[in-house]
């Protein structure tokens, strides 16, 4: 900061770069805390992320200027003073609560959190997570605000070696020092970063809100500001006072008029990246009357500043455990919290940060700074491996008594499920029995509909056929004084690993996360009969059983499978139109393949319920359409189709959380039957494809089709959201087989090698 004539402060501490951390940690806390008129607070985090650029690039430059060298020991022991306690005490704060209010069934997830938090890496965590399908019962991590720290951490690593790199080429080559680092630093850190941020944050913005390669940029950008000190000392007053209210303004205008919905960070990040370059820029010679450096100069302000980095780590924490203990919080509710968490935040800076931070004796000097983020790094890292520590040893204890769980299997009697005679119609039982689809409306209701008959009696005018019950070679299962319960509460799954009891195709890389087009096959490779499995997750959740049932009876089952797309030839409604239209390009793009090698039949279903129709709006027929576009285009070149229905919506319940607390009552975790929602419009498509015929297996998915069951014969039904466990899936194979093989027949497929009906 400088007189209105330029003279400069000979003083290295600047009270508008504490202001700007508190503007910057506050509209961070509103945001967290759900204040509507601020959708875009994210963006503090921004300018945190440009003020720490600037002030390490300004600590290395005067170091390299000043001895010709970067002592890096000494700067990476001033970094673990400076920040490992606080992060570690609020770590060790976290796991403790976590134990105290958090459900079991999190606790791993959050340990590893811990764990990857305490160990500076946790933003590869969340975007990993980020665009895992797997993970979507996944909500907010205690943690989850480390990810900005890890980013910081890691450049702390690395910039501190570029400068040496740029250190060695300039006394190689006779360079100047602060020249040649600005040119290395833009080559090679901001420009390409900035690149792939407004790449990713097009191409997977949840992917590139967390990853450290789109967020250099920022703190590169900072850093140049710092090296640029020489030039900006000769801007004009005028001018610096401007950039020093422009930068502000444009701040408060990223927080005011963006948000979640804006490609981050991307172009839109410009605006509070470059206005935190303008605040530091201006802050070298704007007007002490005229600036803002009264405003800056505030008490509050200051103390705010100063308090940024505890007030950052503590919030968030405690928002998401207080939610966990005591459920969705209001506007009033957030900002409660975010207020008492003053408390521990200044406790913490005033009895542990400060004296550590400024320690006399062994604790002052590079070996002992070093040491201290060592302990802090293993306490952090080892109060997350306590937690999940704690899940595995209950399961473990779990897996030896569930060892001998039917799951399906405990619902009939061995013999009973021989396969049926051939085109059997109206077979009782099942959820969708005797369902006719109508021309009007959404069918998305749960209304059950006009009894079946065969299709043969289907008028051949008639641009419809009768849909089968989907329930035609397996009878639903008899429920005559069987408990559904877990014998000696054993559970298997157990409910803890619930959400990794999922198909092999997740690990085997089958999820095609791009156009490109993958197939995967199974059951037996070389089998005589070729089926084709085509969708999003409600398909794919019955692959453990369709390998198993492939490998006897001779199937070769090659599986298209990409997460939340159905396959139909409409547009279904994502956040982003990028990814509607990359789902819809995939589906051609598997059309094509199954043309060029025609399968003998294929399987599909789905859980959307709605597509977009041509005038906009949301339709279930719109959906439908696009289905029987490519069911029928497959039809023509003697490939039938069968859907197979979606499988019961719990509603906003996870199944297999409400499992894991109340093992002794599972009467508490039982869900209203429904037939899922994906569905009608299912239905809707095999009444318009002669080719195509309908499978249903929710009557056994829930016995008796009223409250449905949360564990049966000692077997978890759900994992996330309304899919089945693999275990459960492959208890059902016999009831799948018998009644895909009426299907195949059904559509004129052949019946391949027979198996013992008895087994």
């Amino acid at each position: 900061m400088s007189s209105p004539g330029g003279r400069h402060l000979p003083s290295r501490y600047r009270p508008d770069i504490e202001g700007m951390r508190a503007i910057a940690v506050l509209l961070v806390l509103l945001y967290h805390a759900g204040v509507p008129w601020l959708p875009g607070g994210y963006t503090g985090v921004d300018v945190f992320f440009v003020v720490s650029g600037y002030v390490i690039t300004g600590l290395l430059l005067r170091e390299a200027t000043g001895t010709g060298r970067v002592d890096l020991p000494r700067f990476w022991a001033r970094r673990a003073r400076r920040l490992l306690p606080a992060s570690m005490l609020v770590l060790l704060t976290t796991a403790a609560l976590t134990l105290l209010w958090v459900p079991q069934v999190r606790w791993r997830e959050i340990g590893w959190d811990v764990v990857t938090s305490g160990l500076y890496v946790v933003n590869w965590r969340m975007a990993d997570r980020s665009v895992d399908y797997l993970a979507e019962d996944s909500v907010a991590s205690p943690v989850q605000h480390y990810w900005s720290l890890a980013v910081e951490e890691q450049f702390y690593v690395l910039w501190p070696l570029l400068v040496l790199l740029a250190l060695w080429l300039a006394r190689r080559r006779g360079l100047p020092v602060v020249p040649t680092v600005a040119a290395l630093l833009a080559v090679l850190v901001v420009l390409p970063s900035f690149a792939w941020a407004v790449h990713l944050s097009s191409a997977s913005p949840p992917e590139a809100y967390f990853v450290t390669t789109t967020r250099l940029w920022q703190l590169g950008l900072g850093a140049l500001v710092a090296l640029g000190a020489s030039w900006w000392r000769r801007v004009p007053v005028p001018v610096a006072t401007a950039l020093a209210w422009l930068g502000p303004v444009a701040v408060l205008a990223g927080g005011l008029l963006l948000d979640a919905g804006s490609a981050w960070p991307g172009w839109p990040a410009l605006v509070p990246t470059l206005g935190a370059a303008a605040m530091l820029v201006g802050g070298v010679r704007a007007s002490v009357t005229f600036g803002p450096a009264r405003i800056y100069g505030w008490s509050g302000l200051q103390w705010t500043g100063a308090l940024s980095y505890s007030l950052y780590l503590w919030h968030w924490p405690l928002l998401v455990l207080a939610q966990a203990r005591f459920g969705p919080l209001d506007v009033w509710a957030g900002l409660g919290v975010v207020v008492l968490s003053v408390v521990p935040a200044l406790l913490g800076h005033l009895f542990l940060e400060q004296p550590i931070r400024y320690a006399r004796g062994a604790l002052a000097g590079p070996r002992g700074g070093l040491v201290v983020g060592l302990a802090c790094t293993l306490l952090a890292a080892g109060a997350g491996g306590y937690l999940v520590r704690e899940v595995d040893r209950q399961v473990r204890a779990n897996e030896v008594a569930g060892a001998s769980a039917q799951g399906a299997g405990a619902l009939r009697e061995p013999g009973t499920l021989a396969p049926r005679p051939p085109r059997a119609a109206g077979a009782a039982g099942g959820s969708e029995s005797g369902a006719r689809i109508g021309s009007s409306g959404d069918d998305s209701s749960d209304d059950g509909g006009d009894p079946a008959t065969s299709t043969a009696g289907a008028p051949e005018a008639s641009p419809r056929h009768t849909v089968p019950a989907g329930t035609e070679g397996a009878p639903s299962p008899s429920l005559d004084d069987l408990d559904l319960g877990a014998q000696d509460g054993s559970i298997t799954p157990d409910p803890l690993e619930a959400t990794r009891d999922v198909p092999a195709l997740y690990d085997e890389g089958c999820d095609a996360d791009t156009e490109e087009v993958l197939r995967c096959t199974y059951g037996d490779a070389e089998g005589d009969l070729h089926v084709a499995v085509v969708g999003d997750s409600k398909i794919a959740q019955w692959m453990g059983a369709l390998d198993q049932l492939g490998e006897e009876r001779g199937w070769r089952v090659d599986v298209f499978y990409r997460s939340a797309c159905p396959w139909s030839a409409t547009l279904v409604q994502f956040d982003e139109e990028g990814r509607a239209r990359a789902c819809r390009d995939w589906g051609d793009e598997v059309m094509q393949e199954l043309l060029a090698q025609p399968p003998d039949v294929v399987l599909t279903s789905s859980v959307k319920s709605q597509g977009l129709a041509p005038d906009g709006e949301l339709s279930g027929e719109a959906l439908a359409d696009g289905m029987a576009q490519r069911w029928s285009r497959l039809g023509d070149e003697g490939v039938p189709v069968v859907a197979l229905a979606d499988t019961p919506q719990p509603g906003g319940s996870q199944v297999y959380a409400c499992v894991a607390e109340h093992r002794e009552d599972l009467e508490r975790c039982r869900i209203d039957y429904n037939r899922g929602s994906g569905t009608g419009p299912l239905l809707r498509a095999v009444a318009e494809v002669p080719t195509s015929t309908f499978v249903t297996m929710n009557d056994w998915v829930c016995p008796g089709q009223d409250r449905c069951p949360p564990v049966v014969g000692g077997v978890l039904i759900y994992r996330q959201g309304s899919h089945i466990t693999d275990t459960y899936a492959r208890s059902l194979a016999p009831v799948l087989q018998d009644r895909l093989l009426v299907a195949f027949d059904r559509v004129g497929v052949g019946r391949s090698r027979e198996v013992d009906p008895q087994r």
